[in-house]
């Protein structure tokens, strides 16, 4: 039986951070977003998981969706410390960890400092060091790989459907296959109405912030200390749909021989955004699934 979603705050540095909570009696697993998304990023995803035992939990990330007004410093180390607090606080630990984009180095990161939190490590196109050139600065590279996503954190929209129609218009969205319901839900729940019309929630100073811990220097070799057994996911395509994907297929096939407990698949016919959104959904699930139920 899926049981209904539940909105739990938690006591964190700062105030409270917003978590979702889909309960069930079986093991814990903790998926976390990316770096200008929500936990309804992996609404659908999250319901197959309960709905097959998983006692699943998705906060959302300090300056996103409902812990925007979260008080205190942002990057990767504050989410890390913040998911020992919901995990201390909502189940006991070892836990399965999943993350999508962001949420991925947060959980490699995650998976160096806090071990004995961590049962299985699931990275969903992130947690490979992005390949910047040396001569980009962190700032520049992320409004250059992000484009729309972050574009939208300095405009405002007159109505819920022009902000759905902005983002319909995003190369990642145009097939009418990676757009849903789903979806819908997941940007509308973005939005806080302002004077005029609405805008992102996401706080433009946590994104920059984060940003720059996916692409320090020691991000290059943090998966290589991970010793949890990890399954990384990729998309086939990239983050404004183009053919090259984010992760490198060189990188990943590397990573999967260099480390013996990583397994690496592709997940066909995805982007980055459609992995955890649309098309990606059932297969990213039933590889979830299969994985934690493995005997260590």
């Amino acid at each position: 039986m899926i049981l209904k979603k539940q909105m739990i705050n938690v006591a964190v540095a700062g105030g409270e951070l917003a978590v979702a909570r889909w309960p069930n009696n079986g093991p814990t697993i903790v998926l976390v977003h990316g770096i200008s998304s929500s936990h309804l990023a992996w609404g659908s995803i999250a319901e197959n998981l309960s709905s097959a035992g998983f006692d699943v939990i998705a906060p959302d990330l300090r300056g996103r969706g409902a812990s925007n007004s979260l008080q205190g410093r942002y990057g990767l180390p504050a989410h890390q410390e913040d998911l020992c607090r919901v995990i201390e606080q909502l189940s006991q630990k070892p836990v399965f960890l999943a993350g999508h984009s962001m949420g991925a180095y947060v959980g490699v990161e995650f998976g160096v400092r806090f071990p004995d939190y961590l049962e299985r490590l699931i990275l969903v196109d992130g947690g490979l060091a992005l390949p910047r050139p040396s001569s980009v600065e962190p700032e520049e590279y992320l409004r250059k790989t992000l484009g729309p996503a972050v574009d939208r954190l300095s405009l405002e929209f007159k109505s819920i459907e022009d902000y759905l129609d902005f983002w319909h218009k995003h190369p990642a969205f145009l097939d009418a296959i990676n757009w849903n319901d789903d979806i819908e839900r997941f940007f509308t729940y973005d939005l806080e109405e302002i004077s005029g019309g609405y805008k992102s929630r996401v706080v433009k100073e946590a994104v920059f912030a984060d940003g720059k811990g996916l692409m320090a220097p020691s991000m290059v070799t943090m998966i290589d200390r991970v010793t949890a057994p990890m399954l990384l996911m990729t998309a086939e395509r990239g983050l404004l749909n183009q053919p090259k994907p984010m992760l490198p297929v060189q990188a990943a096939e590397e990573k999967s021989i260099a480390i013996e407990h990583l397994t690496w698949i592709e997940i066909p016919a995805t982007n980055h955004y459609s992995i955890t959104l649309s098309t990606g959904v059932g297969p990213v699930t039933k590889a979830i699934e299969a994985f934690c139920r493995l005997e260590s």
